[in-house]
């Protein structure tokens, strides 16, 4: 187990502290292990050496919490289960929530990107890029203003379809309102292009609609897990035919050379419809909004493994198992706001 350790934790490293092209090269390791069963095995086992205590007990709780909410959403295989809006219920007041949050900070929203786009293209970063049409809207100091979104985050519609699927009570990640706009360039960049997310083994997202949404405002889009799986391997032995380098975006005009085009899946619906799905198993993008259009989503991020945190209201939790051994973890993040863009995916 201690070499299974060392192994690990040298890639981890690597992916931390290398520069840019040395942190790719890393990345691409680390996605050859996550892609094939030996490698998997491998990092599963070194998780488990970094924290059994932790991970025993979160499968225990787990297996007793699953028995009694019973959120069979997802579906293993493929990675992911689309919601209506009755999936959750009480979701509405939820969205009014999230629909006030918006109005009061969407023209302050609105203000900056209008100066970052008067930028010249020159001085422009892929994240400058990023935040001119996908933008974080929640604090730290918003999720404790505002507990009720926090509480839906851990409540048995949205926790047990998480758990269900992970198998363990997982770290609650981030609770956020994700805005995006149309993008003045017709090329795609960054979360606009297909591509599989760097947390953990597998995780779960759930997105849902706050506004209707139609493929003009640019939908969540993903391919099932199993799909994925198969693009995946021929995409990369296509590059590797062509001479091209392994770089962790994929273009439609590669999903499409695979036949991975009638996989696609679109999260379109109304208001309180979304998806939930693993972000580490199924290649995803989004944020492909027209003119005229925009979209808004609750987004909710369960992690099996320790990430970069929202620091949420630990104490409020404390005396329910399930729940504070969800959020724990954050307090290690006090302090801190993720308010840029993450790797979200959406």
């Amino acid at each position: 187990m201690g070499a299974v350790q060392a192994v690990v934790n040298r890639v981890r490293k690597a992916r931390r502290l290398l520069p840019n092209q040395a942190r790719r090269a890393s990345d691409a390791v680390y996605y050859r292990l996550r892609g094939s069963a030996p490698g998997t095995a491998l990092l599963k086992a070194a998780a488990f050496a970094r924290s059994p205590r932790d991970m025993q007990e979160r499968r225990r709780l787990a297996a007793r919490y699953n028995a009694a909410v019973r959120r069979s959403v997802m579906d293993p295989s493929k990675g992911y289960g689309l919601t209506s809006p009755d999936a959750f219920a009480g979701i509405e007041p939820v969205l009014a929530e999230c629909r006030a949050l918006f109005e009061r900070k969407r023209a302050e929203v609105d203000q900056h990107n209008a100066a970052v786009a008067s930028q010249s293209e020159r001085q422009s970063s892929v994240l400058t890029e990023k935040r001119r049409f996908l933008q974080n809207l929640l604090t730290n100091d918003d999720l404790r203003e505002h507990p009720a979104l926090v509480d839906f985050a851990l409540s048995d519609a949205a926790l047990g379809l998480a758990t269900n699927y992970l198998g363990t009570i997982p770290h609650l990640n981030r609770v956020d309102l994700l805005y995006s706009v149309p993008r003045e360039s017709d090329s795609r960049i960054s979360s606009q292009l297909f591509h599989v997310d760097p947390e953990g083994l597998t995780q779960v997202k759930l997105f849902v609609n706050v506004f209707d949404v139609g493929d003009a405002e640019g939908p969540f889009t993903f391919i099932p897990a199993d799909d994925t799986a198969r693009i995946l391997r021929e995409v990369r032995a296509l590059r590797r035919r062509l001479g091209q380098p392994h770089v962790g975006r994929y273009t439609d005009e590669e999903v499409a050379a695979v036949g991975g085009t009638s996989a696609i899946v679109s999260v379109t619906g109304p208001r309180g419809a979304g998806v939930a799905v693993d972000t580490s198993r199924c290649l995803h993008l989004g944020s492909r909004v027209q003119p005229g259009a925009f979209r808004l989503c609750l987004y909710i991020q369960y992690c099996t493994s320790r990430e970069q945190s929202n620091a949420f209201d630990v104490e409020r939790y404390k005396g329910d198992p399930v729940r504070y051994l969800a959020v724990n973890h954050s307090a290690a993040w006090a302090g801190t706001d993720m308010t840029a863009p993450h790797q979200m995916g959406s």
